[in-house]
Formats: C-alpha cells, structure tokens, sequence
C-alpha cells in the first residue's frame, strides 16, 4: 500500500513540472525533481546518522573476504555486471545490443537527474568522515547522498523485470544486492542506498509516461525475449 501511494504521489508530482530537458533521451531533471522528491539526508550527529554510521561499521566489522570480492566488482556500471547470472549463464550486453544501449540511454538520463540532486546536499562519503570506516576497492570523489549505483542498478533492473515478469523476484533481489554493495564496501550509507531505490522508483514512473521511452522499450523487449529464447533452455 506504501509503495502504491508514493508512485500515486511521484505521478503528481512530476506531472506538475514542464518539458523534458533539451539534451534527454527521454526525461532530464526538470522532469524529476529529486530534490523535491527525497528527504533530505540525515543530519550530521543526529540518531539517524548514528544509526546509519553504526550500520557501515557493522557491515565492514562482518565483511567476508568473498563479500568484499563481489562488492568490488560490483563497483562496475554495466548491464552485464548488474544482471550476473539473473538472465542465465549466457547472457551478455552483447547479445542485446539494442537492449544494452537502450539501458545506456535511460542511465544518461538518470545520471544527469542524480548530479542535479547531489550538489543539492553535498553529504561526504562515510570514510571522508570517519576514521574508523576503512572502505574496500575505489575512493568515489563525488558526493554520497543518494547513491547513483543503487539508482542505476535499481532502475535498470526495474526496467528489465518489467520485460521479464517471471525473473522478477531475481532481479530485484539483484538489486538490492547491488546496492547493498556498497555498504559492504564503505562507500555508502544505508539511507543513501534507499534513496537511490526511491530515486529510480521515481524516474521509472516517468520514463514509462514517455512515448519514445515506450517505443525504445517494446523495441528492447522484443530482443530480449529472443534471446531468452533462444539461449535458455
């Protein structure tokens, strides 16, 4: 029931803003105003910044070697990285080259919305500015809050179980895999990591309003459901 009133308020919300961004695919910032949209990241010192420091260190004090592994893999912006074995053994971007190019241009857009949002709150990553949180793999530079890893991962694997309903519950559960990733890895707070969720909920509830978005889809979709069936048995 949650989620159904927050997509009933994002449609109304996005609908009261004009145009598409010149330089979009299909929707740009004014189009999905995240800073109208998002809480705003905990307060510096607060019990939920404690709380979300506590959970950081909690996940790098029971860090397996085979997660950090997989968290730093996970740092990689692909299709094929994001989707693993969701969509069988054999899947790769290059057998959906339409698919895979078609998720490109949903993630420019998304990246363009998020670095639009970031500046808004310029919340440092937690090893920026905790001592005591020792990340694995990269150092990101740019600002934590929300995390643009899980908003991308979150929408492309959104997008994808909306063309494979019945791989849904896998790629969703990817999804959060790969946000909480970055948790694992140091780089991120929990509540970065659920409005990166709540930020690609957002974006694909316009998305699928677009009728080119819609073209583009049903175009991406055929190929994809070819290669299903003709690669998994």
């Amino acid at each position: 029931m949650v989620r159904v009133v927050f997509v009933a308020f994002i449609c109304l919300l996005v609908a009261s803003v004009p145009g598409l961004a010149t330089e979009a695919h299909y929707v740009g910032p004014q189009d999905v105003p995240l800073s109208r949209i998002l809480a705003p990241p905990p307060t510096p010192g607060s019990a939920e910044d404690q709380k979300d420091l506590a959970e950081v260190l909690e996940a790098q004090r029971t860090r397996t070697t085979e997660q950090s592994t997989r968290a730093i893999a996970d740092y990689e912006f692909s299709i094929s990285r994001q989707v693993l074995d969701t969509l069988g053994p054999n899947f790769t971007a290059a057998r959906v080259p339409k698919t895979a190019k078609f998720l490109e241009r949903c993630d420019d857009d998304a990246r363009s919305i998020l670095t639009a949002t970031k500046t808004s709150w310029r919340r440092p990553r937690p090893f920026v500015t905790h001592p005591d949180v020792h990340p694995v793999g990269e150092q990101p530079s740019s600002w934590s809050y929300p995390s643009s890893h899980a908003l991308q991962g979150y929408l492309n694997l959104m997008i994808l179980a909306d063309m494979v309903p019945e791989k849904s519950d896998a790629l969703f559960a990817r999804g959060r895999e790969y946000g909480t990733s970055r948790i694992l890895a140091g780089v991120h707070y929990p509540t970065d990591i659920e409005a990166g969720r709540l930020a690609a909920t957002a974006i694909a509830v316009q998305l699928f309003r677009n009728t080119n978005f819609l073209r583009d889809f049903e175009e991406a979709k055929a190929e994809l459901r070819n290669f299903l069936h003709s690669y998994i048995r």
